[in-house]
């Protein structure tokens, strides 16, 4: 195959006319723009340039490396200018998926400052589970994955997990309900009180709020199903039953409820967890993506209740 800086050599010969001045061109000595023309002739079994005066001309094979030189010269340039563009972040693309409520007040902003700062990138965001985000990041498919958790993995060779937020669940009352004018409720005084299934809350999230009422005393008795917890917030607002919810799932709050929070020692928890392939971690666009999550976690309001209302 043939060497390019041996070409980049000969087009700058041809193109001068002088092998002093390709040299100067080039910022190499008249020796090594000799010895580079002398390797090529001897890779191409051919003569390349020819005496002409004080200086050289090339040959009809002279001639007609030259040119394709001279592509191959401009097509590598483009090459080191997109490789130099996509390690910036500036072209590209970052795939990522999130569980469906990570919320309005993290993954939006978070993007929307990558999308300020690396506008040329192409950011797409899909809504998986936890396990199916990890196995999409281990075979190649996703960049960057956003998860709940219930502890935070410590042994995963794989893939690099960065905590972002610990997310606590609060507790969501009618808002007349005899617990709503606590600013702080033990969930035990909650035993005898209907509740809210919630479906989604599947996984991590399942196992927090069911050690919570094992550590509270008793079996939740729960009376209705919800899908998702913007219902379950529907059915809690008619008085149907309570509702345990993580705070990113109430940047929206139904009017009929009151939320307060819980207790330490009864309150379930999440963890919010930004992970990575070993390979991806250092590119620009991850980076980007990563400090935005980061500093959007940490700027995150700490929005926990309605007010107790007077009655």
């Amino acid at each position: 195959m043939l060497d390019l800086r041996r070409l980049q050599a000969l087009a700058a010969v041809v193109s001068t006319g002088s092998v002093k001045d390709a040299a100067a061109q080039l910022g190499y000595t008249p020796s090594a723009v000799s010895q580079h023309i002398a390797a090529l002739e001897r890779d191409t079994r051919t003569g390349l340039l020819e005496p002409a005066g004080r200086g050289v001309r090339p040959t009809a094979a002279g001639q007609l490396l030259a040119e394709h030189a001279r592509a191959l010269l401009d097509r590598a340039a483009e090459a080191e200018a997109e490789l130099a563009a996509l390690t910036a972040g500036e072209t590209g693309r970052l795939r990522m998926a999130s569980f469906a409520t990570a919320g309005a007040e993290l993954i939006p902003p978070a993007l929307a400052r990558v999308r300020d700062r690396l506008p040329g990138l192409d950011i797409s965001l899909r809504v998986a589970d936890p396990g199916e985000a990890l196995g999409q990041l281990r075979n190649g498919t996703l960049d960057l994955a956003v998860i709940e958790a219930h502890t935070t993995p410590t042994d995963d060779r794989g893939l690099i997990y960065r905590p972002l937020l610990t997310d606590p669940f609060r507790i969501v009352l009618p808002r007349r309900h005899r617990l709503a004018a606590r600013r702080v409720i033990t969930l035990a005084d909650t035993a005898a009180e209907p509740w809210v299934d919630i479906r989604c809350e599947i996984g991590c999230c399942r196992d927090a709020t069911t050690a919570a009422f094992q550590r509270a005393g008793f079996t939740p008795r729960r009376v209705v199903e919800a899908d998702d917890y913007w219902p379950a917030q529907g059915f809690v607002a008619a008085q149907l039953g309570l509702a345990l919810i993580p705070a990113l799932a109430l940047g929206v709050q139904h009017d009929g409820v009151a939320v307060r929070r819980l207790r330490p020692a009864s309150q379930p928890e999440r963890h919010v967890l930004a992970v990575t392939r070993p390979a991806s971690a250092a590119t620009a666009p991850v980076q980007a993506m990563l400090t935005a999550l980061a500093a959007q976690a940490g700027a995150r309001p700490a929005r926990d209740a309605s007010p107790p209302r007077s009655r």
